[in-house]
């Protein structure tokens, strides 16, 4: 009876043990399983949080490439005409080469017109067929300030913007990119008292070969300097034109060494390359020649020693800002600078690998 009892005993134990132990395992396969579920639930947590973050990127480039697309489309829309005085000049080849770099970069439809010489009916004559072909924009170097206003109104007047690129006309445009040029004109004058003091010449007479009477850059040129000789010993005899033509340049520099002028002055590129031709036919002639603009030509005259030095601009720069304006004008931004000055340097020899 004892052993019965104890092997009920024994049975009841196992069973209890077999029960706590399935109740473990069980316990254990609960917690196993909600364990797993929470690294479940983290894992799909991150996957969600990487998911968004890729589509919010995705969203960013989608965003940037839309804003790309919509310049591209309004830059696409804008067209841009620039008339200068004349085509062949240096100068103006320049001017348009910075103009074709900006309407490259900002993709503008871009085309540079322009007589085959410095004359106000045939720049008006290019001017009116640059309006007939409808731009969002006109850049202009204006051959006469006043000759060419009525044809400027008509543009404005069929809603072209207006802006200008070396030389203003009297009428009011949105922004005008050029040199300072009465500024310049008195460092040209100031280059040449230098010059001549360090030949010990002290007196004597002045000329000046200048591109036009009409034109505001011919005259600020001239005006600065005539400004730099007052209160001098020196005599600034009546102004000679050229033209913008080197053998007309030419023709009247050598008119002034005749006269025995201790200097002379050229103040645009073709005045500048007439006036060193002349300098270089008179080799006995020992005075100071200065000139404006440089290009291949008047620096080959500086280093050759034919011009003491010349006046050098940024054409390429008033060519560039002058199209990144209208660019910005037809998206709706304000200029708010109306002229700005792009600049000029003096080249002589001490500086004139700079340049080239």
């Amino acid at each position: 009876m004892k052993k019965k009892i104890l092997l009920l005993l024994m049975a009841l134990v196992m069973s209890v043990s077999l029960i706590a132990c399935g109740k473990s395992k069980d316990a254990d396969d609960a917690k196993d399983k909600e364990t797993k579920k929470e690294e479940e639930k983290t894992e799909a947590k991150k996957e969600e949080e990487k998911t968004e973050a890729e589509k919010e990127e995705k969203t960013e480039a989608e965003k940037e490439e839309e804003t790309e697309a919509e310049v591209a489309t309004s830059d696409e829309q804008i067209s841009v005409i620039l008339v200068t005085m004349d085509g062949l000049d240096a100068h103006w080849v320049n001017v348009n080469a910075g103009a074709e770099q900006a309407a490259e970069e900002f993709n503008v439809d871009y085309q540079w017109m322009a007589p085959d010489k410095k004359d106000t009916a045939l720049q008006i004559e290019i001017l009116n067929n640059a309006i007939a072909a409808g731009p969002d924009a006109l850049i202009v170097a204006a051959v006469d300030p006043n000759a060419i206003v009525d044809t400027l109104k008509q543009a404005d007047e069929a809603g072209i913007k207006i802006f200008y690129a070396d030389s203003r006309a009297e009428y009011d445009a949105i922004a005008a990119f050029a040199t300072d040029n009465f500024a310049a004109g008195k460092v040209a004058g100031e280059q040449m008292l230098q010059g001549l003091a360090e030949k010990g010449i002290e007196e004597g007479d002045i000329g000046i070969v200048a591109f036009s009477s009409a034109t505001q850059t011919s005259v600020d040129r001239e005006g600065g300097f005539r400004e730099a000789f007052e209160g001098s010993n020196f005599n600034l005899l009546e102004t000679q034109y050229g033209d913008s033509e080197v053998a007309a340049s030419q023709a009247a520099a050598e008119n002034f060494i005749t006269q025995n002028v201790v200097g002379v002055y050229g103040n645009n590129e073709p005045g500048a390359v007439g006036v060193g031709n002349a300098v270089a036919a008179n080799k006995a002639w020992d005075g100071i020649a200065v000139g404006f603009d440089a290009s291949q030509v008047t620096l080959d005259q500086v280093e050759q020693g034919d011009l003491y030095c010349v006046i050098a601009q940024n054409p390429k720069e008033m060519g560039y800002q002058a199209v990144s304006a209208a660019v910005k004008v037809m998206a709706g931004e304000e200029i708010t600078e109306k002229i700005v000055d792009t600049g000029s340097s003096v080249v002589n020899q001490d500086n004139i690998s700079d340049f080239r």
